[in-house]
């Protein structure tokens, strides 16, 4: 039954849309994009369109003219997509003209049509593309495939090669568009955690060939005229991204689970400035975390190395102390990192471990670096340290809330990592930071990590099925706020797993009240220590196949938030749903389910 795939009701207009000079579709992106802004953010675009109306605007989907460049990427937690923005933006500064795209929103028959396509794409769980580069991905290794003789392209892939498939997409994309007949125009570039130079290196190779290529870009299409159109003022406010974080304060840190839980989850509230910091249900904060101090010190205690010590980090000078405290990673352990120690250290135990990649993995997946010091001490200078560590990366949690209830607020869902291994007590970087050492009215450095492909449905009226499992149920909460202020009438079914129903049902508060508010129409609840027998969310989805599926019938969309071992079992019921109930084969079944994918009703994000 392919229905299923095929559902799709258009949103009701609204009354006064015939009156309007504007299309139905233009109508509701404008509402899409203004909804949760502040009166002060309504009042200052209000002044910036007026400002506008001399000039043309871009389509923001223009077909691919012949021999176009497009810059394509494929992008999970925004690094992928912040790089090739950023690529589009220093090429239209020097005046040449490109398309950059999310593969997502990229026609796979414009390939034959491109003179130079860039790609950079991420990696994610055992080798996956991300969701917005799956239907692209798939089309290049289908028979519709076309050969691509005509057009160059280069790679830019990114990943952590803590994991055994390191970036195995951009590979396959590199490998393929070979197999087609395409050219490299310049040699793939692999990004490992610390992306930063090989991107910036890749980049640069990129913006010579578009120097080649690319036509002058349009008069109408150059900002500078835009920046400074007569009677429209732009706001000061600075740009707030992942190199220039915003200081949020932590107002409120409260527990969700009971004394007695195994886990230990932490609601976090942050006071905000809503000019500055703008999200959408849906999206990620990143933040940025200071290492334990305790930990610094033990580290510079086994190293015999001075807190004073001066180091270079890229173009900063600082001491030992400081790089270990807020620029260095010391709790998550990375393979290279043990690779490198081994030479460091001259341990012929360590050196042949090394060897093979999967017990260097497994090695470091089970130790931190005071492990890895401990048990092969080396004699080395504070600067030999640094440079063999990786740079300490920001932490990405959904965000637990909507401004359409406070814009002035963000919330956060906290797992506080805790565990002993190698006779020692650990405590994650990020959660010990947050959970216990910044204090109260104390700021915290974060950005805002947009999540396009995780986005409630336009239309109010569509039902959506939220499937989570311990912090996954974050963003959901940051839904159902959405919808109540919107007043949506689109039923809501949560699906939620947990260990015990009296310790880890987290918000459950919230939910009651929504549940006798009448806005969220259907609860299952799979708490996996409860019973004799263990049950998750994909065994209440089983149970419950055939109103999953009514559902889906009815162009219910589907969210799944959480690990990415319970959004693999997820995807394998939904199949099973599909087929049982549907009457389709497993493979017709699987292919439905990725029609859902593809179409923006089935929705994934996972860690």
């Amino acid at each position: 039954m392919t229905s299923i795939a095929q559902t799709s009701r258009a949103p009701s207009p609204p009354e006064t849309v015939a009156a309007l000079p504007v299309g139905e579709d233009r109508l509701r992106a404008l509402h899409r994009l203004i909804a949760g802004l502040s009166q002060t953010q309504m009042a200052w675009m209000s002044g910036y369109l007026a400002g506008l109306g001399g000039l043309t605007a871009p389509s923001a989907a223009e077909p691919a003219p012949a021999a176009s460049i497009t810059v394509l990427y494929g992008s999970q937690t925004g690094n992928a997509r912040k790089i090739a923005e950023t690529l589009g933006a220093r090429a239209k500064t020097q005046g040449q003209a490109v398309r950059v795209l999310s593969m997502a929103d990229y026609r796979a028959r414009d390939l034959e049509r491109e003179g130079l396509l860039l790609i950079v794409v991420s990696t994610h769980g055992e080798g996956e593309p991300p969701d917005a580069a799956r239907e692209l991905h798939g089309f290049l290794f289908s028979r519709r495939a076309p050969r691509l003789e005509s057009v160059e392209f280069a790679v830019l892939g990114l990943g952590d090669s803590s994991y055994e498939h390191f970036c195995k997409t951009a590979r396959d994309f590199d490998e393929r568009l070979t197999e087609l007949g395409a050219r490299r125009a310049i040699s793939a570039h692999w990004c490992d955690v610390d992306f930063q130079p090989v991107a910036e290196q890749w980049s640069a190779q990129a913006l010579r060939e578009i120097a080649e290529r690319a036509a002058p870009t349009p008069a109408a299409h150059r900002t500078a005229e835009i920046l400074t159109l007569p009677g429209v003022t732009l706001p000061r406010t600075p740009c707030v991204d992942r190199e220039h974080p915003y200081a949020a304060a932590l107002i409120e840190r409260r527990r969700l689970t009971t004394d007695n839980a195994v886990g230990d989850v932490r609601h976090l509230g942050f006071a905000i400035d809503s000019a500055a910091l703008a999200f959408t249900p849906g999206d990620a904060l990143g933040v940025w975390v200071r290492n334990d101090p305790a930990l610094v010190q033990d580290i510079l205690g086994l190293t015999g190395l001075s807190a004073e010590a001066p180091v270079r980090l890229g173009d900063d000078d600082l001491s030992l102390h400081d790089a270990l405290a807020e620029r260095l990673e010391l709790t998550q352990l990375h393979p290279g990192v043990v690779h490198a120690w081994s030479s460091l250290s001259g341990d012929a135990a360590l050196a042949a471990l090394c060897e093979d990649a999967g017990r260097r993995r497994a090695y470091a997946a089970e130790r931190q670096l005071i492990d890895l010091i401990a048990a092969h001490p080396a004699r080395l200078s504070a600067d030999t340290l640094v440079q063999a560590l990786k740079p300490l990366a920001p932490r990405l949690y959904s965000i637990a809330s909507s401004q359409a209830e406070r814009d002035d607020e963000l919330a956060l869902t906290l797992s506080v990592v805790r565990y002993a291994a190698q006779d020692r007590d650990r405590l994650g970087a990020a959660s010990g930071f947050l959970a216990d050492r910044l204090p109260l009215d104390e700021t915290a450095r974060v950005y805002v990590v947009e999540n396009p492909g995780f986005r409630l449905p336009e239309d109010g009226d569509t039902p959506i099925i939220m499937i989570g499992a311990g912090t996954g149920i974050a963003p959901y909460r940051a839904f159902l706020q959405q919808r109540a202020a919107d007043g949506a009438r689109g039923r809501n079914w949560l699906v939620f797993g947990n260990r015990h129903f009296h310790r880890d049902f987290l918000y459950q508060l919230d939910w009651l009240a929504w549940r006798k508010a009448g806005l969220l129409h259907r609860t299952s609840l799979a708490f996996s220590r409860d019973g004799a027998e263990r049950l998750y969310v994909q065994d209440r989805l089983r149970e419950q196949g055939a109103e999953i599926y009514d559902w889906l019938e009815r162009g219910a969309h589907v969210f799944v938030c959480g690990a990415t071992a319970m959004g693999r079992a997820v995807h394998h019921a939904l199949i099973d749903i599909v087929a049982g109930i549907g009457g389709q084969e497993i493979e017709a079944a699987s292919q439905t389910i990725e029609a859902l994918l593809s179409q923006g009703r089935y929705h994934r994000d996972l860690y």
